[in-house]
């Protein structure tokens, strides 16, 4: 059997290379703090340009594009981190939210969320966790009810990673009180600064907050900024972590 790369592959290693070796001083370095630093975000433009970031994502919804090809794709990985050259973005919006949206959300929801989160412009949170839930996540208790055009949202989530730097989060909600647990919830998408939203952060015994308490007071969504839909949250919320066990990964 042989192991070796065929002459296709060595050549796209090739290719690789030469652009980090073109490129390489305008990569962010670890003094451009924040995740929105303009070098940052120049940074992802141009690996996503060149298809080294959000490479199998369609062109429209601002990817590259490109076939999967899943040796291709761990060349890229293998050369970056040769190279001590950043790879592309990754985190709760682009490893996780992304593919969700990619498989469950509405043409709507992608064209106005894939490409600012994969360009880094849009940084997302994760709304799951509960004070009183533990690892039973379906045992929930943040509610959403129905007032008009929108839900209304009373509650709080806790340990959610990002959240007072986010813009966005998605967020699982129960919003059919008398449903199995499992049956009852929503995933919900809204603002970070929609009114009646409180960060709290939780500072550990490193003195550092890298987790936070959320609470919502009557925080109003619109009913279209649900992914599935109503009582289908299990199923999204799963998918989305499915996603971040390959991230982890």
């Amino acid at each position: 059997m042989d192991l070796q790369f065929s002459a296709e592959y060595e050549a796209f290693r090739a290719e690789v290379r030469r652009f980090i070796e073109q490129n390489r001083d305008k990569a962010p370095t670890y003094a451009d703090k924040g995740m929105k630093h303009p070098k940052r975000l120049a940074w992802q433009a141009l690996l996503i340009e060149n298809g080294y970031a959000a490479r199998t994502i369609p062109t429209e919804y601002g990817g590259y594009g490109a076939e999967p090809d899943i040796l291709k794709s761990r060349i890229i990985a293998e050369e970056f981190a040769k190279s001590g050259v950043p790879g592309g973005m990754a985190g709760q919006g682009i490893s996780m939210f992304v593919p969700t949206l990619l498989a469950l959300g509405t043409e709507e929801q992608k064209k106005a969320y894939v490409g600012p989160t994969l360009r880094g412009e849009i940084v997302w949170c994760q709304g799951y966790s509960e004070p009183g839930s533990g690892s039973d996540l379906a045992s929930l208790k943040t509610a959403a009810v129905i007032d008009g055009d929108d839900y209304v949202i009373n509650g709080q989530k806790i340990w959610t990673s990002t959240a007072k730097h986010a813009d966005m989060i998605f967020c699982l909600v129960r919003t059919e009180a008398d449903a199995p647990k499992h049956k009852g919830i929503s995933y919900l998408i809204f603002s970070m600064e929609t009114p009646g939203i409180e960060v709290r952060p939780l500072v550990d015994m490193t003195e550092s907050a890298g987790f936070n308490e959320v609470f919502f007071t009557d925080v109003r969504v619109p009913r279209d900024q649900i992914v599935g839909k109503p009582g289908e949250g299990w199923m999204v919320a799963n998918a989305t972590l499915g996603h971040e066990r390959g991230m982890l990964g």
